[in-house]
């Protein structure tokens, strides 16, 4: 009996299994595991407090919604934009005169008068010593020059002044070349940008902040100087902005009463961003810092999410079980008895399975074992269930438990609170508002350039047009075109609209409604001639002034084509949602439009009401999807989905992986494992895989040569050598026999020298063919690889 027992050991040394990812049940471990995980997530995830609500007291008592924080730091990152372009517009309309020839003359007044006449806005313009400190001559307000003195202006410099109770100056320096080398001419002009309709609800204040801390100017509500949480959270906002960083900060929540005297929970948020311009090099050492407070939303701790991880849980381990007990533990006890064949223990029958796939190789491993000892086979017993459909149950209860929840909190409705749709509209108005300036401010740059032209040719005008078409321009092209509409002189790309007569006047107009571009234009006369001065907008540019209302942003014109659009578009395609063609309509009449639908916040709004914008009969029309708010019931939803979707991927790879590592290898046995058994014993089964399947085609295949050869060949995978009385022991003698050694090598002797011949043809050397033998060899070593010995 020990005897035996070694033998069976030494066989199943012999045999190797590899570890993971290979084994019958290592696809079923795994899976487990990750429903686990899935079931984990879907427990803690699926919260309306979020998954850290258990330690973070600050979601008990509420919070300011997600979406509101992400839209205060989109609009004040917007206002630092207009800032920065409000500051650098004399900048900008400096270097176009510059081209003009308007320097030229000697007389300082008449130089002042001529850019003043230009430049409507500007406050006020000095030419400036810095040497003497001394005012050469002034036109307008007077310009505190003051503050430049000590500093180094070599190139185009801004500075920004701060107004005691008004609006802050920025004073634009130009070092001054030829006779007026050493000199300064400087601009004042106000700033804007930081001004305009603000959220009276929210009590909000917009403040201009230096570098140093110090505050240049505010707009909106007055914040309490004992309100010390508010001003800490503004010291620290001026601070990170100074470094030039941007972001929120949020405060605890208080208790307010309304004009009711209903109580409401509201916090202070306080986001800031830099002055950054483009147009010029370097900073302008200012900050936006914008200063709002905000209802809190109660956020209550529940927890819809308990209940579908639980199934999961239950799904999870039921699956498991089932799995081991109909499909792992079948298959290690086929291993088992398999192994006790080949070994030789021929006295207990071989346990039969209810798995079809399993129940074959049984079979045929007992037809073996009564042949090799001459005796009937245990009766059958007939297989109750495939493997295969097993594991297809299991994984159609996973896909179950997938479309269930996302079915019902995957598609739950996510309340939006009023305060998100009124922060939405704000944006929205905002955003209309700058792409009107936008619109204007082209229109005045041409008008500017009109009047600095008075009395040239077209030629004479390249410089100017060129610094309005350059690579930052809002304009797309710049030209001059005759009566007729053809274009004599052109700047930046080629013009788009068609050569036609030009309307009378100046204005801004819209030339197209289909084709494959929206062509934008503003127009101006020039001052004695029949010639008109044109700026061809670039479109795409127009799209980037309207992100900071968040979502997507359209422009649609009066027959609600697309002209602009933030997440690309087909030109001029109309609209197709009801409500966004509601909200236009609302907006064209000069309504309210704002409205929440199921699955987004609209809101509409006028690019002008009066204005040379006013012509364009433009509406800018966004939609924020409800998927990017950050509500509670919208992030159990989405959370859900995302449970939902690994679920199905994994029950799609647990019946995958049970396939194809498990069913059919298995299956691939068993018809060989038949096959030999019905006596056709002359193929080799060669193992192909390093597992339990592995080890179980192993013991076939010693189980057919033991039938083919006698009992002899039992309990080993390599047989002993011996007489080789046919072709199996032939081959093992060959295959145990060692390598002859090697005959010395004959001293070398130097050859003969070669005689002279007639050149023969060489005729290529015949191969022998193989020998039954040398075939049988090979295939035998084939095994023995596959097997790896």
């Amino acid at each position: 009996m020990n005897q035996r027992k070694d033998r069976a050991a030494r066989l199943r040394a012999q045999i190797p299994e590899a570890g993971f990812p290979r084994g019958a049940g290592v696809a079923s471990a795994a899976t487990f595991v990750l429903l686990l995980l899935i079931a984990a997530f879907t427990a803690l995830y699926l919260s309306t407090a979020g998954p850290l609500s258990l330690i973070r007291a600050n979601d008990a008592a509420g919070r300011v919604p997600d979406e509101v924080t992400a839209g205060q730091q989109r609009t004040t990152a917007g206002l630092a934009q207009s800032v920065a372009t409000s500051a650098t517009a004399a900048a900008g309309d400096l270097q176009v005169a510059a081209g003009s020839g308007v320097f030229d003359t000697a007389d300082d007044t008449a130089l002042l008068t001529r850019l003043g006449e230009t430049y409507e806005d500007w406050r006020g313009v000095v030419v400036y010593d810095p040497a003497a400190q001394k005012v050469l001559a002034t036109r307008g307000e007077p310009v505190p020059v003051e503050t430049l003195r000590g500093v180094a202006v070599a190139n185009l410099t801004v500075r920004p002044v701060a107004r005691p109770g008004d609006t802050p100056l920025v004073l634009t320096a130009l070092p001054l070349t030829g006779a007026r080398a050493g000199k300064l001419l400087v601009v004042s002009t106000a700033l804007r940008g930081t001004t305009g309709d603000l959220d009276k609800d929210s009590q909000q204040q917009v403040r201009l902040v230096t570098a140093d801390g110090a505050l240049l100017h505010t707009h909106g509500a007055d914040i309490a100087a004992t309100d010390r949480p508010a001003q800490e959270l503004l010291a620290r906002a001026a601070t990170a902005a100074a470094a030039g960083q941007s972001g929120v900060l949020t405060g605890d929540a208080v208790s307010e009463k309304g004009p009711r005297g209903v109580s409401t929970e509201r916090a202070p948020l306080v986001s800031y961003a830099p002055v950054t311009p483009s147009s010029i090099g370097g900073s302008l050492g200012l900050s936006v810092v914008s200063f709002s407070r905000f209802p809190v939303e109660a956020v209550p701790a529940r927890w819809p999410g308990l209940i579908p991880a639980a199934a999961l849980l239950a799904l999870a381990v039921a699956g498991f079980v089932l799995l081991r007990r109909a499909v792992v533990a079948p298959i290690r006890r086929l291993r088992t008895d398999a192994l006790a064949v080949a070994a030789g223990e021929l006295g207990k029958p071989v346990r039969p399975s209810r798995i079809r796939e399993v129940n074959r190789v049984t079979t045929a491993m007992e037809r073996y074992r009564s042949k090799l000892r001459r005796r009937k086979p245990a009766p059958k017993v007939r297989p109750f269930v495939s493997a295969q459909l097993v594991i297809v149950l299991v994984a159609l209860a996973l896909l179950g438990w997938s479309g269930a929840v996302a079915a019902t909190l995957g598609r739950q409705h996510a309340d939006v609170s009023p305060t998100m749709l009124s922060e939405h509209g704000v944006r929205v108005t905002r955003s209309a508002d700058t792409l009107r300036r936008s619109l204007a401010e082209g229109l005045t740059d041409l008008q500017a350039v009109a009047r600095l032209g008075k009395g040239k040719e077209p030629d004479q005008l390249r410089g100017m047009l060129d610094r309005l078409a350059d690579t930052e321009s809002r304009f797309r092209s710049v030209y001059v075109a005759d009566a007729d509409g053809a274009v004599r002189l052109l700047a930046g790309r080629e013009s788009l609209r068609d050569p036609v007569k030009l309307p009378e006047g100046e204005g801004l107009r819209q030339h197209n409604t289909s084709g494959r571009v929206p062509i934008v234009y503003a127009f101006t006369p020039l001052p004695d001639s029949k010639n008109v001065l044109v700026g061809e907008y670039d479109v795409p540019r127009m799209a980037e002034l309207l992100g900071s209302a968040g979502g997507r942003v359209r422009v649609v014109d009066e027959g609600k084509r697309t002209i602009a659009d933030t997440e690309g578009y087909l030109a001029f395609s109309a609209l197709t949602d009801p409500a966004l063609i509601k909200n236009v309509d609302a907006a064209q009449s000069g309504k309210d439009a704002r409205e929440t639908t199921p699955g987004a916040l609209v809101a509409a709004q006028r690019v002008a009401d009066k204005g040379n914008a006013a012509a364009l009969k433009w509406v800018v029309v966004a939609e924020q999807p409800i998927g990017s708010l950050g509500v509670a019931d919208n992030t159990v939803r989405s959370g859900a989905r995302v449970a939902a979707l690994l679920t199905a991927v994994v029950a799609l790879m647990l019946f995958a992986w049970h396939l194809l590592v498990v069913v059919r290898p298995l299956r691939r046995v068993g018809e060989e494992a038949s096959r030999i058994a019905a006596g056709e014993t002359g193929a080799v089964v060669y193992p192909q895989r390093q597992d339990e399947i592995g080890t179980i085609a192993s013991c076939v295949e010693i189980c057919r040569q033991a039938l083919t050869d006698g009992r002899d060949r039992l309990g080993e995978v390599r047989r002993p050598t011996g007489a080789a009385t046919d072709e199996t022991e032939l081959l093992q003698k060959i295959v145990d026999e060692p390598e002859p050694a090697p005959e010395p090598k004959p001293k070398p002797q130097s050859p003969p020298r070669p005689r002279a011949a007639r050149p023969r043809p060489q005729t290529p050397p015949r191969i022998p063919a193989r020998t039954p033998e040398e075939k049988a060899k090979s295939d035998y070593l084939s095994w023995l690889d596959g097997a790896g010995v």
